[in-house]
């Protein structure tokens, strides 16, 4: 993103609990991406790049996500974070599947493997 390298790491579960109604958000992107769907992008992708680079700004991260890189950014910070999304081209719909091993899934005692320690994004 902007000409530079970054390490995403995956979500903290308390980013993840924090974060998971505006991850759901994403499941109403239609066949065009307005305000509120820009805004929880750039949250997500803003709290994950905050874990290796605290002093980035949401401000940062909208002006270094564009059309060509934002769906493969999004994308390495829900799989880092142990989460499925399905059909994640920007502008088109987006279902994020929850595991059964997911701290969201009340009572379900699997222990799936852990994601990797970071996604790397390469648009």
């Amino acid at each position: 993103m902007g000409g530079q390298d970054w390490l995403i790491p995956p979500l903290t579960l308390g980013q993840l609990r924090r974060l998971m109604p505006k991850v759901r958000q994403l499941t109403e992107i239609g066949a065009s991406m307005g305000e509120p769907q820009i805004g929880v992008l750039v949250e997500i992708v803003a709290a994950a790049l905050q874990r290796n680079y605290p002093d980035v700004t949401m401000d940062t991260v909208e002006n270094l996500l564009d059309l060509g890189n934002a769906g493969a950014v999004l994308n390495a910070v829900l799989t880092g974070s142990g989460l499925k999304p399905r059909g994640n081209p920007v502008g088109e719909a987006v279902a994020v599947v929850i595991p059964r091993s997911s701290p969201e899934m009340a009572g379900d005692t699997s222990t799936g493997s852990s994601p990797p320690p970071a996604a790397t994004a390469s648009p």
